[in-house]
Formats: C-alpha cells, structure tokens, sequence
C-alpha cells in the first residue's frame, strides 16, 4: 500500500493551510508566554528573547476541554504554530509548517479533545503536525489531559497523509492505523516503494503493533503460484546487480512488495517461500539480497514488535 500528499490537496494547504477543531476559526487572539522546551523548534523564555508562538499569526482553530484550550495559528507567516493551555497557562508549544487539532489529514471527523484515546481511561487529545514537503513528513501528537498535562506519545506516520486513529476492533479505544515507510526509496523510486499497513494499538506506557489486527487469511494455493509466476515475468528482472546500484537494480520491486505484504499480514514463512521459488536461478545474488533486505526491514520504527512474528531475518533455513 503506498499512500502519498494528493497535489490538490497540498495547493489546498498551501494557499488556505487547514484549520480542525470543535469551534469554527476566531479572531486574532493575545500572544501567551511561551514555557515549555521539550519539543521541535520549543525553547525556554530564558534562553529566547524572541516572542514567542503565535508571534502575530492569526488564530486558525480552538479547542476546549475542561481547564484545558489548544489552539493554532497561522498566517501571514507561511508556518504555523501550536499551543495549549491549562487554567490560561501555557504547558506546550511548538512551531512547524502546519496543524489539525482532533484527528488525521483527510478531513475525517475530528476525534473530540477529551476522549480516551488509549483506553487506560484518562482524557487525551490528537494533534497532527505537517512539517511540509511534497510528501513528508506528518507525526501525531498524543497529549494526556488529566491533572498533570504530558505529551504521552509521538507517531511518526512520515508520508501517510491518510494515517489515522480509529476504533478498529469496536473496543472503546483508538487504535493508530498507517503504513511503514521503512522501504521508501529503497532500490527505487517513491511512487513504487512499498509501504505496508500497519496498526498500532496502546500498551504497556506505548503504541505497539497491533499485529492482531494487522493479519489477513494466507493466499490460496492458487494465488500463492499466481504471484510467483506474475514475479518470475516481471521485465525488472535482470543478470545481475551492480555492487553500488541504487536504483532499478535488476531485481523487480514486485518480488518484496509481495513478501512484505505477507509478513505484515501474518504470513513471514510463505514470504520466503515465495521469495525462494520467485528467484532466478541463473542469478548467483540470492543471499546477498536477502541480507540487504533484511538490514533494510530491521531498520523500521516497528521491528522490535514485528521480529516477534516474522521470527530472524533472513531465516536460517532455507534452500
């Protein structure tokens, strides 16, 4: 699954920035002193003279719950900025390119400021920051509101403009719903880098793979020879691979796609079926490969859940 900024959408942003919270845009509100340096671009009023966020930006978004007030801000300058505030105290602050209070990039429903979002039963709230890009980069800002205000967690979708949270299993809680960016440009071009789904679900103090909900039935006899066949044909083949190639380097991209799809749905040992019956044998690269890809996988944000299921990379025993 691969999941890039739509064009539109990003002239959309550019030109009118976006705006979600529970109460429609208001008026230019009063800067507040800015307290918090635990963030991006955050730092103490000892050590900044400047003025701090909104810095003359006109308010773009608020919303409230209990003690507690978030707000954005942006324009005239081109890059936002964020605050919240409790009993009209700020508690964080942070400047990027832009922010959605409640939810994802989509324009989804907002997800109220206040609801559980990680079932542990206390009030939380979702921002989103874009950093700007063509693509790139989008992160979560998960913010417990209780007694004590702390940041408890920050997901970094990358380029999914479409991650979210959502209640997949119907359970009362959210869980975050995106897509592992760790293969991106990885022996090919973005538009064709693999990105398979992933689900985080909230556990144990963090945001862990939820792989319970992230694996589907096992291909079918059938389907499993149809995908060998498709990636034994694929004319990205070739005789072998330059040692510095970066780029289109002989070897389609169809064939780890195909084999991350099945690990991140529950199938790791039909990936290396697959992996092995779809490699030539006129081509003497076959471990080398399997090394390279599996420094690449071992690189992601999620492999220390992930090697859990998948088991080592490459397998020790294989033909």
């Amino acid at each position: 699954m691969k999941i890039a900024a739509p064009v539109l959408f990003l002239l959309y942003f550019l030109q009118s920035g976006f705006a979600a919270g529970q109460t429609a845009p208001v008026p230019d509100a009063p800067q507040k002193e800015h307290r918090s340096s635990s963030t991006t671009r955050q730092r103490s009023t000892a050590q900044d003279r400047e003025p701090p966020c909104p810095k003359g930006r006109k308010q773009t978004a608020e919303a409230i719950y209990g003690d507690y007030v978030i707000r954005t801000y942006r324009w005239p300058e081109p890059e936002g900025c964020l605050q919240i505030l409790k009993s009209k105290k700020l508690v964080y602050s942070l400047e990027s390119a832009d922010f959605r209070i409640g939810n994802d990039f989509a324009d989804d429903a907002a997800i109220p400021i206040g609801t559980d979002i990680t079932g542990v039963g206390k009030p939380d709230a979702i921002v989103g920051e874009w950093s700007g890009g063509a693509h790139c980069c989008f992160t979560f800002h998960i913010f417990e509101l209780g007694e004590t205000f702390k940041e408890i967690a920050r997901i970094k979708a990358e380029h999914s403009d479409g991650a979210k949270f959502v209640d997949l299993n119907h359970d009362g809680s959210y869980e975050f719903e995106g897509n592992d960016w760790a293969f991106a440009y990885w022996r090919t071009s973005f538009a064709e880098s693999p990105a398979p789904r992933i689900v985080l679900k909230y556990r144990a103090g963090r945001f862990r793979l939820a792989y319970e909900l992230m694996k589907k039935p096992a291909p079918s006899a059938e389907e499993f020879a149809s995908t060998v066949q498709s990636i034994r044909s694929d004319e990205g083949w070739g005789d072998v691979t330059h040692p510095d190639c970066k780029m289109n380097c002989d070897v389609p991209v169809s064939l780890w796609s195909n084999m991350l799809d099945l690990m991140y749905t529950g199938h790791a040992d039909v990936s290396w079926k697959l992996f092995d019956q779809s490699w030539p044998r006129t081509r003497k690269d076959k471990t080398a490969f399997a090394k390279e890809f599996c420094e690449v996988l071992s690189a992601s944000h999620y492999w220390s859940d992930l090697r859990t299921e998948t088991g080592q990379c490459p397998p020790s025993q294989r033909p």
